[in-house]
């Protein structure tokens, strides 16, 4: 018997750690997309919603918008549903949602403070501003596509579950960190901190970015966390008991950081990222497991709605205790469902601009393409709008949000507001092509991470690059480590093969 050279390289036997490819039965059949005739029958229905808009008060006009929009949006989410559950796990379909219910959902219940504070002709023109909004997100979600996936390489590439479980540690230590330097690491007293009111907190960025703000912005490592989960307990037959567990108590540290932050669009953060990342790596076998993460998230956002209005002036801890003696106990509000009151803030913005105020053309989005650069390295960047909304709306101390609908508004009128939609719909779209029936974990994570942005950039479009940060930090991570791993696997010598 005598060894010969192989003619034919023999596969190494080595030990598989890389996800297989969902198969065509765990997975749909292609990108998640909106439903053509689903948009054409939603924007009809806001087109006759804007038409027979009327109403003897202000309430009386925002609810019949509010239910008019609502319905029209349902008709479309149900037509999206039609393909297919996860087809309703899109950027478009969030950030649509959003704006609803930033806007308008909050008075399909009772508002009687409203009346007194807006009049009949102002309402109907911010809500004529919303529906253009929400026309311009149903139509710029069309007009672009990418014909194939971007980035296909990186987002199908099979990864470990140990990169996985790596990425959730470093996305939860890093995003702690600066936490934890302000107290000298010490755990509980951090958490401690946690429950105390608003920014109280050692760690609290001030109003001006400086060294500290920055080291601050390691915050929003902990927005790749609820994601991560989401795919690792979705897929979870692949990780072991601890690996779970460890995985669930640090998602569950994480969400209760939010939630004692009293900042609402950052607690709703974590739970959409997590149901997004969750309903996509999920298969058809999971469809009611799904459904119920659905119903578990909704009922969790409107608890926390409500409840965290309540003591994020005071803290959780002194809320709890029933302590208020050295701040100011919140006062119980008339009206029975509170979201933002948004539409008061769109209301005084279409009462100045233009009659007296002028438009403030590109200063708007100026100050969000500048928005991610660090004020310690640029001290002279812009502070803010020339006009702020909270001197159009007479705040003293506390900040006021708009949405994008006002802040294009006082850009250039309904038209700024229609073209912003269209950018918005037509951005959603082009993320929406990162999704892919054959990506991996991490193709996934980066998906759903990206959830994030589109929510947030309905509440202001300021934010929307900087939300963008932890999505761009988590892609170029990965072309790093997958590339990498794919060099040491190039690099493996192949064993010869020995011949009778």
């Amino acid at each position: 018997m005598a060894l010969e050279a192989p003619t034919r390289p023999a596969r190494p036997q080595t030990r598989r750690t890389a996800a297989p490819a969902p198969s065509q039965a765990a997975a749909p059949k292609s990108a998640p997309q909106p439903d053509v005739t689903g948009s054409a029958i939603c924007l009809l229905g806001l087109l006759v919603t804007g038409i027979f808009l009327h109403g003897k008060l202000p309430t009386d006009i925002a609810r019949f918008a509010a239910i008019g929009a609502g319905l029209s949006i349902a008709v479309s989410l149900y037509a999206d549903v039609r393909h297919g559950l996860q087809n309703l796990v899109r950027s478009d379909v969030l950030a649509l949602v959003s704006l609803y219910y930033l806007t308008l959902c909050e008075f399909l219940f009772p508002q009687p403070e409203f009346v007194t504070q807006v009049d009949v002709p102002s309402t109907t023109r911010a809500i004529i501003a919303c529906l253009i909004g929400f026309a311009g997100l149903i139509i710029g979600r069309h007009l672009v596509q990418f014909k194939k996936q971007p980035f296909a390489t990186l987002f199908t590439s099979p990864v470990s579950t140990t990169l996985m479980l790596t990425t959730f540690t470093v996305c939860l230590l890093v995003g702690f960190s600066y936490m934890l330097w302000s107290v000298q690491f010490d755990p509980v007293l951090m958490v401690r901190w946690f429950m105390e009111p608003r920014f109280f907190q050692p760690w609290s960025r001030q109003a001006l970015g400086d060294l500290k703000g920055l080291l601050h912005e390691l915050e929003m490592f902990l927005f790749l966390v609820p994601p991560v989960a989401g795919v690792i307990l979705a897929r979870r037959k692949r990780y072991g008991f601890f690996s779970l567990a460890y995985v669930v108590v640090g998602t569950a540290f994480v969400l209760f950081y939010g939630f004692c932050s009293g900042t609402r669009y950052c607690f709703a953060a974590y739970l959409i990222t997590l149901l997004s990342g969750f309903a996509f790596s999920a298969s058809r076998e999971q469809k009611k497991e799904v459904i119920v993460a659905g119903v578990i998230t909704t009922s969790l956002m409107l608890i926390a709605t409500v409840l965290m209005l309540e003591f994020r002036d005071i803290g959780l801890r002194a809320y709890m205790m029933h302590d208020y003696e050295d701040f100011r106990r919140p006062e119980k509000s008339e009206y029975s469902f509170h979201v933002d009151y948004n539409l008061y803030a769109i209301c005084r913005i279409v009462e100045t601009f233009p009659h007296r105020h002028d438009y403030l053309g590109s200063e708007v989005p100026l100050l969000a393409l500048l928005r991610p650069v660090p004020r310690v390295v640029w001290p002279e960047k812009p502070i803010g709008m020339s006009l702020p909304i909270e001197d159009i709306i007479g705040a003293d101390g506390w900040t006021v949000a708009a949405t994008f609908v006002g802040e294009a508004y006082m850009s250039g009128g309904l038209i700024a507001v229609f073209l912003t939609g269209c950018t918005f719909g037509a951005l959603t779209r082009l993320w929406n092509s990162l999704a892919s029936p054959r990506n991996s974990e991490f193709g996934v994570l980066i998906y759903a991470s990206g959830f994030f942005a589109a929510a947030i950039a309905m509440r202001s479009m300021l934010v929307l690059t900087t939300a963008l940060l932890p999505s761009l930090a988590g892609t170029v991570a990965g072309f790093f480590f997958i590339r990498r791993s794919t060099i040491r696997q190039m690099r493996t010598p192949v064993p010869a093969r020995r011949d009778a």
